[in-house]
């Protein structure tokens, strides 16, 4: 690794950063928004910590959203994501950087490009700063494990455990990920025995770490008086599981480079990420075997994407050394970055949905402000989030009937809207839509009445 090499990182990085910066425009969507409002309902970083008894409470998204305010725009309450997300590149690349420059740059590509990474780093939930934490344990054990006569990187596994857990609960995934892979690595390596030992010695730490945040957690929701709330619980669906696989597939490595994986497992066992891959493989048909709830939702199995995204950079290197392997890499890379260009840039153009957008026409219709009843209560948040970025009052019906002067709908996924829009015998018509195309966003639409 070069002074060079590392300049065409660092301008990886900086392309990735404007990528996120481009795609944070927009107003907050459903979960984003709820976040928001979690944040100053409970005031302080102890509330927080202790009162938000809920799936959607992402602990270092929500204090910075607490720390930046409510009347704060939206770029700059997904600010942590966005400089998470950019510094994981860094840190991809230095991953790869250990076997060599060429699987550092294409690493750094992988990482900047992919879907599922630009749309985490670049929302206010806490997935970006899980992952950054995530790559960065990868990356000393991976180190460790290339020489394991140095000293054991406990301590900067359990602070990676403890900044992961903190962000996002599926950091826990991550984690029981590392460990097998560092025991499978060390049993073959240097025997059962020491290899337990080491997975053992390695991990205590954190695993104190992780036990009691999640001890903590559970004595919160207990004192609490209410319990821990899931924003939405769905019993497992084989249907579901196959289209959040493939979201994983299709919009990040592409097909073909997953092809190219298996082969290169068959071929270069002795790569030590591969060994990570694999188990990264593995724990979405784990989940579904075991029929956990919410099975069907991509964004629990982003933790599989760092190794998967990792092994590719790598693989491609290597195959690029062989004369009919180069023009198989040059290939995969194009069909990459055919497919991320279209997903990014579909991500670009609609923002998520962009509720924003909602508020903006209202400025526009009524500039001192307007009444808004809703279809679902839980859409508040997405108004009252716009409105407060874009320092708009805005008053939300408390009553169904009769209708305000504005009303508005949201819809999951291919759920329908209203044909005709009327309610409580009072017709409306659509002055404003957003629909998103991709891993997360809001389907909703706003209607003024005719009369």
């Amino acid at each position: 690794m070069g002074r060079g090499h590392w300049i065409a990182i660092a301008g990886i990085a900086l392309a990735g950063l404007l990528l996120r910066c481009l795609a944070a425009r927009g107003g907050l969507w459903l979960d984003e928004a709820w976040s928001a409002i979690f944040a100053q309902e409970v005031a302080t970083p102890a509330g927080v910590l202790l009162q938000i008894n809920h799936d959607n409470n992402h602990h270092l998204n929500t204090l910075w959203l607490q720390l930046v305010g409510p009347a704060a725009p939206p770029m700059l309450q997904r600010a942590l994501s966005i400089v998470s997300g950019t510094a994981t590149i860094i840190v991809a690349a230095q991953i790869a950087g250990l076997r060599g420059p060429v699987p550092a740059i294409l690493a750094a590509v992988a990482f900047c490009l992919a879907p599922f990474l630009l749309t985490y780093g670049a929302e206010a939930r806490g997935y970006a700063p899980m992952l950054f934490a995530w790559v960065c344990a990868i990356g000393v054990i991976d180190r460790w494990l290339a020489d394991p006569v140095q000293a054991k990187p406990a301590t900067g596994v359990a602070i990676a455990a403890l900044v992961g857990c903190l962000a996002q609960a599926t950091m826990m995934f991550g984690l029981a990920m590392l460990a097998l892979w560092v025991t499978v690595e060390r049993v073959r390596r240097a025997g059962w025995r020491r290899g337990l030992i080491d997975t053992v010695a390695l991990f205590a730490p954190a695993g104190v770490v992780t036990l009691a945040l999640i001890t903590s957690a559970w004595a919160a929701a207990a004192t609490g008086g209410t319990g821990f709330h899931l924003g939405n619980r769905e019993p497992h669906d084989w249907g579901k599981w196959l289209d959040a696989m493939g979201q994983l597939i299709d919009g990040t490595v592409g097909s073909v480079v997953v092809l190219l994986l298996l082969g290169y497992l068959v071929r270069n066992v002795r790569e030590r990420m591969v060994t990570l891959a694999a188990i990264a493989c593995v724990l979405p048909l784990l989940v579904a075997i075991v029929a956990l709830p919410n099975s069907g939702a991509a964004r629990y199995y982003v933790v599989i994407l760092p190794p998967l995204l990792l092994l590719a950079a790598i693989a491609l290197s290597s195959a690029a050394r062989q004369p009919v392997g180069r023009w198989l890499a040059a290939a995969i890379g194009l069909a990459f970055l055919a497919n991320t260009a279209w997903a990014d840039g579909a991500l670009l153009r609609n923002l998520r949905g962009d509720p924003g957008r909602a508020v903006a026409t209202l400025a526009h219709t009524a500039p001192h402000g307007a009444a808004v009843s809703l279809d679902y209560a839980r859409s508040s948040a997405i108004l009252i989030a716009a409105a407060r970025s874009q320092h708009y009052p805005i008053t939300l019906a408390s009553t169904p009937c009769p209708p305000a002067r504005f009303h508005f709908v949201e819809r999951d996924g291919d759920a329908a809207f209203p044909t005709i829009p009327n309610w409580c015998g009072r017709p409306y018509r659509e002055v404003a839509r957003g629909d998103p195309s991709g891993l997360s966003g809001t389907h909703w639409r706003l209607y003024a009445a005719m009369r």
